[in-house]
């Protein structure tokens, strides 16, 4: 067996960090669990992190991620992560949300040209939020694979979704909606997630795969993408596998360490149809950059690429991405064998105490918001505490004899056992309530457009007296500087820039002197 533990201490101290902790040096009584999984799951690699506050606790990685050339499984492994996807898309919306571009609550009808409508509930709306927390009625119907793969082959003139959704459409079956109205009946479903990322597509004029590089994986130094040619190294990439006939035979993602050529899609017009991308399940990402983003769907801040805090949504602005919006009562939804009881506005909120969904033995901490994924032989999860104090990431490329019910819970016997030895870990981060000064969280107020010169920003409680204001664009270069007086009493103040121009901005706020409160990111549409 091919392994690598590493245990990280913190890894940046300094006079320009807005967060100050202390994260305790958490000593791994379960190391011997973790290394026996592999081989008693018969698996062919695996990678867990942990992450308690900003600091990585746990490192793990075991097995091989290409079989074929014996390249072992390490820090810099990537994965296709499957339906874990679907939460870094919900993570994307509740930024835009917060930005007041896109609303849960509102028609989609507001945004795409040709939005789809019930067939049996033509006069109901359908929401952002419905399709999210999967309450849209769409179901994965047996028109959906003709339409995905029809998809793929024609970009970038991809079809349109009322092809699969409207009557009449070239791929629509009947079983592409359920009975039940919008917003009344739980049905997990990867088309849900096509249409939302066209909506975000729409109403942003930036194509899905550049909206999620240039706003999220960026300005956090991520080496992920929802294309293959987005990755740093093609030979990180793992393999995915199962066991066919006696033999590991690849599933998915066996290049071979040469990167594939990519298709065009300079002439693909954004909110079209964005499922050539697979927001629905095809990001690929490593275990570690992954805890980034669980932190940031359970606390709004993480340390970027310079490893420095930013924050990416504030407190109201998580409230509403993990607000509950569904629990399941025995008779409103699938609850997918004893897993699925609770959602959010994208997430799965487990250890939800409505059903056999727990994930951490004996830590009474819940929901836990966060997502599984399975496809391809893989399987993943990415879970967090309420408060985002501790997270964790598990994620396999194949296991050889297939995936089991566990004794504990609805989750596989083998993520039972991850989950199971990773008790201690998080139940000492807990236990130590690890000391934090935050940030001051910032929150742009309404949508900046293009030719703007004033920003509006909700700060919260922290700055007094004048503080310095710099802006940068995507690349890095400084577009506006200047001096502000503090907020007023409701935590206002207004910033004066140059005229914005379409993309990613990325703002500072600093006492006078230099040392750092504060550090936002917020898009202004094209």
């Amino acid at each position: 067996m091919l392994k690598q533990l590493s245990f990280l201490g913190p890894s940046y101290v300094g006079a320009f960090f807005s967060v100050f902790f202390i994260c305790p040096f958490i000593l791994s009584a379960q190391e011997s669990g973790l290394d026996g999984i592999l081989d008693e799951y018969h698996l062919a690699g695996m990678s867990v992190v942990t992450r308690c506050g900003d600091e990585i606790s746990i490192e793990h990685h075991a097995g091989l991620r290409d079989i074929g050339n014996k390249l072992p499984v390490d820090s810099t492994t990537t994965y296709r992560v499957a339906s874990i996807s679907k939460a870094v898309v919900a993570l994307l919306a509740a930024k835009l949300v917060e930005q007041g571009v896109i609303e849960y609550d509102m028609p989609i009808g507001n945004y795409l040209e040709d939005p789809p409508f019930h067939p049996a509930h033509p006069n109901l709306d359908i929401t952002l939020g419905h399709l999210l927390s999967h309450r849209s009625g769409i179901r994965d119907g047996s028109g959906y694979g003709d339409f995905l793969n029809d998809t793929y082959a024609a970009i970038p003139d991809v079809p349109q979704l009322a092809s699969v959704l409207s009557e009449g459409g070239t791929h629509y079956t009947s079983d592409m909606w359920g009975a039940s109205p919008p917003g009344e009946w739980f049905q997990y479903a990867n088309l849900n997630y096509g249409v939302a990322a066209t909506v975000l597509e729409s109403a942003t004029g930036m194509r899905f795969d550049l909206l999620m590089t240039e706003m999220l994986f960026a300005p956090y130094g991520l080496d992920a993408g929802f294309k293959v040619q987005d990755l740093q190294d093609i030979g990180s990439l793992a393999v995915l596998y199962r066991q066919v006939n006696g033999a590991w035979a690849p599933q998915a993602d066996n290049h071979g360490g040469i990167m594939p050529d990519g298709v065009d899609w300079t002439q693909y017009v954004p909110g079209t149809n964005a499922l050539g991308f697979a927001p629905q399940g095809g990001l690929r990402i490593g275990a570690r950059d992954l805890s980034i983003l669980a932190r940031l769907w359970s606390h709004g801040s993480a340390p970027d690429a310079e490893g420095l805090p930013l924050t990416f949504l504030g407190a109201e602005s998580l409230g509403q991405l993990l607000a509950p919006q569904w629990s399941y009562d025995g008779s409103n939804g699938n609850n997918y064998y004893g897993l699925f009881n609770q959602w959010s506005n994208g997430l799965h909120l487990a250890a939800s105490g409505w059903g056999d969904d727990s994930v951490i033995p004996e830590l009474d901490m819940n929901p836990m918001p966060g997502h599984p994924g399975e496809a391809y032989g893989l399987i993943s999860d990415a879970y967090a505490t309420p408060d985002g104090s501790w997270n964790c990431v598990f994620i396999t490329n194949g296991k050889w004899d297939g995936y089991t019910s566990g004794p504990a819970s609805a989750f596989y016997a083998v993520e039972q056992a991850v989950f199971e030895a990773l008790r201690d870990d998080a139940v000492a981060c807990v236990a130590a309530e690890v000391t934090e000064v935050p940030s001051i969280p910032v929150t742009v107020l309404g949508s900046p457009r293009s030719g703007d010169t004033l920003v509006q920003i909700q700060v919260g409680a922290g700055f007094q007296g004048v503080f310095e204001f710099v802006l940068r664009d995507s690349a890095g270069r400084v577009t506006s500087s200047d001096a502000v007086d503090a907020p007023d009493g409701g935590g206002r103040a207004m910033l004066h820039t140059h005229a914005l121009k379409p993309g990613i901005h990325m703002g500072t706020l600093s006492a006078q002197g230099g040392a750092m409160f504060s550090r936002f990111v917020f898009l202004v549409p094209g």
